[in-house]
């Protein structure tokens, strides 16, 4: 009877012992703070951005948000090859070196069979200014994005002070039906200051 007074009252004590180890919370304060600043990287208006576009009163219409940080292009491009050249710029502000990749998001889909639509990047060298950013001229072939498949660009260098240009090739094949409403790409830039990671 001893035996089992002492063993019942070893398992009650193990079991209150549990229990009020089990209720031990430890709290640490820590904080999270975050301080905005300015898009280092923007986008800009090239020389060609609201030009003249074909058929009537159309322009290459390059709409750039209010901090350089959002774009939107419509294109009215015709049968066989229409180039646009020079309709918008991405233009490091900073200091420092970023790498940068564009990215398809959602495909462009409805164009007729067998059309193409690229991106083509090149890199720039200061002409004249417009809107506070330095223009650019050609200074050579960087990369291109196929925006009707899903794809991503290399890495891109864009140092301090340095800028890429944006054109646009569009091919149509003759005979074909145009589609009835507007085809749209959807496109990211993504840009680090690290060298060494990719983006998610």
């Amino acid at each position: 009877m001893r035996f089992e007074r002492r063993l019942l009252a070893l398992v009650s004590l193990a079991v209150f012992a549990s229990i009020v180890f089990a209720s031990v919370f430890v709290y640490y304060p820590a904080s999270i703070t975050v301080s905005p600043v300015s898009p280092p990287v923007v986008f800009a208006a090239g020389s060609n951005a609201n030009q003249p576009d074909l058929l009537g009163s159309n322009t290459i219409s390059v709409n750039i948000g209010q901090n350089g940080a959002s774009l939107g292009v419509t294109l009215h491009p015709t049968y066989q090859v229409t180039y646009y050249k020079n309709i918008t710029i991405i233009y490091n502000t900073d200091s420092k070196t970023y790498y940068v990749y564009l990215r398809v998001q959602t495909t462009a889909t409805g164009l007729p069979s067998g059309s193409q639509l690229i991106l083509y990047i090149y890199k720039a060298n200061a002409g004249r200014s417009l809107s506070g950013y330095p223009q650019p001229t050609p200074s050579g072939y960087v990369a291109s994005l196929d925006l009707t498949t899903s794809g991503s660009t290399s890495q891109i260098t864009l140092s301090s002070g340095s800028w890429l240009e944006l054109d646009v090739y569009v091919y149509i094949p003759e005979g074909t039906t145009l589609p009835s409403s507007p085809v749209t790409a959807q496109l990211l830039l993504v840009y680090t200051p690290s060298s060494t990671e990719t983006p998610p």
